[in-house]
């Protein structure tokens, strides 16, 4: 019986851990929004995942407020929206420009929603496995 627990343990603690990163990613998200510098980037790549069909994380490189050229990986992209050459709105911490995220509404909301439905899906799945063999 020890053993058929493991499953629904592991399935709560991910859960709680996605949950974890999603409110840790909120809490940024806001911090960005309040005190975040906006900036034009550039799209100067796309890097392919391996492995994946068509997927790709956009390469934007940006001047920073001190006039350095930055660049980052877009976290949620792909190459339909952010053609090589295409501008991209970008917003980054003051003093930090690696910071530098995409600022638009559905990449960030992607970031944020993504983590916090599958950590939910995963604790309520592994809460009702396990309260069935109470």
């Amino acid at each position: 019986m020890g053993l058929l627990l493991v499953g629904p343990l592991l399935s709560t603690v991910a859960g709680l851990l996605l949950l974890g990163y999603a409110v840790r990613e909120a809490v940024y998200q806001r911090r960005l929004r309040r005190e975040g510098i906006r900036t034009e980037g550039v799209v100067v790549r796309h890097n392919r995942q391996m492995g994946t069909e068509g997927g790709s994380h956009a390469m934007v490189q940006f001047v920073d407020a001190q006039g350095t050229l930055q660049e980052f990986r877009a976290a949620v992209s792909g190459i339909k929206g952010l053609p090589v050459g295409g501008r991209a709105p970008v917003v980054y911490l003051p003093g930090v420009p690696k910071s530098g995220r995409l600022d638009l509404a559905s990449k960030l909301r992607f970031a944020l929603l993504f983590p916090a439905v599958a950590g939910t899906i995963s604790i309520s799945y592994g809460i009702q496995v396990l309260c069935q063999n109470r």
